[in-house]
C-alpha cells in the first residue's frame, strides 16, 4: 500500500519552503526533494499542523506552525559534505477541517503504513505529540509478525500516559500504544522527575516499560552512549525495528521556546548534543 493512495487527502507544503540559492555550486536540501508520488524515495516527510491535542490537555497552543516552521529552516541546509545523502521527498500536511481529530489521527496512521509497507521511512513534524501515537501505532502494526520484537523510544520531559477519558490529547499517546495490545519494548527518556504524576510513573513500570532521567544521566558523570548501554543493556545491543518520538519540551526553555510545556532547567539538550 503506498502513500500515492492518500495523496489527495493531504495538502501539499507551501512550493516557497523548499529554498534555492540557484547555485548548482552551493545546493540545498529544500531542491533536492523529490516529488510527493515518487514511492522509490527513501523517506518520506509527513507534517501534522495541528495542536487541537494540545490544547485538550491544557498546553500553551502554536504547535500547529511547527511542520511550516520546521521546513522554512530545515530547507535552507545544506546537506553534509561527507555523508551519502538517503533520497527524500515531502508528501505534504495532514489537513485540519472538515475532519475530526479522531479523523486526522486514522489518516496520520493509514499513511504512516502506507510509507512503511512500502520499504520507506517516515520522518514526520508536529504539531502536537498526540500525533506519536499515530506514528508509533503505524510502525507497530507494520512491525506485526516480525521475529523481531520492536523497540519504541520516547525522548520527552513528559511520559505521556495519560489516560483518554478527557479525549485525544497530547498527554495520551503512549497510553494509547501500550493499550493497544500490541507487543513492544518500551523505553521514556530524558523524563523529569518534576513534571510527571506517581500514577504516571507506576502505570509506564507496570506495563513492562523502562524509565530514564535526566538527572540520572547528567549525575552518572558518562556519555549519553555508556549510561543508555549500562542502563539498557540488550535492549540496545541487537538489531531490531525502532521508532523515536522526540517531544521538543524534553529540551530546556532557551533551546526550544516554542513548547507547550517547557522547562527552563531541562538538560536534554547538553546530554543529547553535547557538541
Amino acid at each position: 500500500m503506498a502513500i500515492f493512495a492518500f495523496m489527495p487527502n493531504l495538502n501539499p507544503a507551501d512550493p516557497d519552503l523548499f529554498f534555492s540559492r540557484q547555485d548548482p555550486a552551493d545546493p540545498r536540501l529544500g531542491e533536492m526533494c523529490a516529488p510527493p508520488n515518487d514511492d522509490s524515495s527513501q523517506i518520506s516527510i509527513l507534517g501534522y499542523p495541528d495542536d487541537e491535542g494540545v490544547q485538550i490537555n491544557g498546553g500553551r497552543i502554536g504547535a500547529k506552525s511547527g511542520p511550516a516552521e520546521i521546513r522554512r529552516w530545515l530547507y535552507r541546509m545544506t546537506p553534509h559534505p561527507k555523508l551519502i545523502l538517503r533520497s527524500f521527498r515531502d508528501v505534504g500536511d495532514i489537513p485540519s477541517a472538515p475532519l475530526s481529530l479522531p479523523e486526522r489521527h486514522d489518516l496520520a496512521i493509514r499513511c504512516g503504513e502506507g510509507i512503511l509497507q512500502n520499504g520507506g521511512r517516515l520522518l514526520s513534524f508536529g504539531g502536537g505529540n498526540d500525533y506519536a501515537y499515530c506514528d508509533g501505532l503505524a510502525f507497530l502494526k507494520v512491525c506485526e509478525g516480525s521475529r523481531r520484537k520492536p523497540l519504541i523510544i520516547n525522548v520527552d520531559a513528559h511520559l505521556d500516559v495519560r489516560d483518554t477519558s478527557r479525549g485525544f490529547s497530547s498527554g495520551t499517546p503512549f497510553y494509547r500504544l501500550l493499550e493497544s495490545g500490541l507487543h513492544f519494548d518500551f523505553v521514556e527518556f530524558g523524563i523529569q522527575t518534576h513534571c510527571n504524576s506517581s500514577a504516571h510513573w507506576d502505570y509506564v513500570i507496570k506495563n513492562g516499560g523502562k524509565i530514564i532521567t535526566t538527572d540520572e544521566i547528567a549525575d552518572s558523570g558518562l556519555s549519553l552512549q555508556d549510561y543508555s548501554t549500562r542502563a539498557l543493556g540488550d535492549w540496545l545491543l541487537h538489531s531490531r525495528p525502532a521508532f523515536l518520538a522526540i517531544d521538543i519540551d524534553a529540551f530546556a526553555w532557551p533551546y526550544a521556546v516554542g513548547a507547550s510545556a517547557a522547562w527552563p532547567w531541562a538538560s536534554c539538550r547538553r546530554i543529547l548534543c553535547p557538541h
